[in-house]
């Protein structure tokens, strides 16, 4: 199935579901005065604006310009790491501000109890509909073999906001468990911060994941994924086995794979052909799996090992 019919329905799909959940988020905030809801709903409709961007993206990345010979495969990497920023500025956002409430009510402050019935049914809603959306991710993503790092970007995104509205549906919860002049009674007031604190920490690592791939892919270093990369790299030693001897770099640059092979000038220097006839033999072969990818047979410089 073509990788970019399945990333543009997910997008749009995506887009849609991200402005109901924002809406749903803003409306629940209005009638309980949630500021984790509100923050939930803002998360939400981020995420639909980038993803608007991403299908920009989707539908301009195989055009091929002068600045980009090889197509503009860089703006994906670029949308991947925005994303990750994106949501780890929310995050953050969220830590910080709930720990300042935990402060401001241990100096004293007074904090009215929330309204709880309206979130209940909030965070229903949310989790149905991301329980629903990471499934429909999976799906489109299997169909093509996990070959979009958008998707994988939406998939994480999905989690984090999934994740972070089930920290707050359990905190409502088992505040609502509380009974007043209990020891326990300060989390009628700040139980719901202090989850959010907590779980800001848990899910923190896969927006970090998604910057240091995308600044990896950008900076032209190795591909990360290994398993895609022991795929290409058993291709390559298959077809070349012993007629050079060779090194072998391989990339990534949004949905545009790379793999230079690099060959000693001692063997078959003179032999073009050979060196044409590997290279389109490889392609062929990882054509099924790498859609868009890049053969490059270059002659290693014997300075280099100095």
């Amino acid at each position: 199935m073509n990788v970019d019919a399945v990333e543009k329905k997910a997008l749009w799909v995506t887009v849609a579901a991200n402005l109901i959940m924002a809406v749903a988020g803003w409306i629940t905030f209005e009638k309980t005065g949630s500021q984790a809801i509100l923050l939930d709903g803002n998360f939400s409709f981020v995420l639909a604006i980038a993803t608007l961007i991403a299908i920009f993206i989707s539908k301009h990345k195989h055009k091929k310009t002068p600045t980009f010979p090889y197509g503009s495969y860089v703006y994906e990497a670029a949308f991947v790491m925005t994303k990750g920023l994106l949501m780890l500025g929310i995050i953050i956002m969220a830590f910080f501000q709930n720990a300042v409430k935990i402060m401001e009510f241990f100096k004293g402050e007074k904090i009215e109890p929330l309204v709880l019935v309206p979130i209940y049914y909030y965070v229903g809603f949310i989790l149905a509909g991301t329980a629903a959306l990471l499934l429909f991710f999976y799906r489109q993503n299997k169909k093509i073999d996990n070959k979009s790092s958008m998707l994988n970007a939406e998939s994480k995104a999905a989690k984090v906001d999934g994740i972070l509205t089930l920290a707050v549906g359990m905190a409502f919860f088992l505040i609502s468990l509380i009974p007043k002049n209990n020891p326990l009674d300060f989390l009628i007031y700040i139980g719901d911060a202090l989850l959010v604190v907590v779980m800001s920490l848990a899910v923190i690592r896969d927006p970090l994941e998604l910057i240091k791939n995308a600044f990896v892919e950008l900076g032209g270093g190795t591909l990360q994924n290994k398993q895609e990369k022991n795929a290409i790299e058993k291709v390559i030693n298959t077809v070349v086995k012993d007629a050079f001897t060779f090194e072998t770099y391989i990339s990534k640059l949004g949905s545009a794979y790379i793999a230079v092979i690099y060959v000693t000038p001692e063997k078959h220097f003179n032999n073009l052909q050979d060196f044409i006839s590997v290279q389109q033999d490889i392609k062929k072969r990882l054509k099924d799996n790498f859609p868009v990818i890049y053969i490059e047979i270059a002659l290693k410089d014997r300075s280099d090992d100095k």
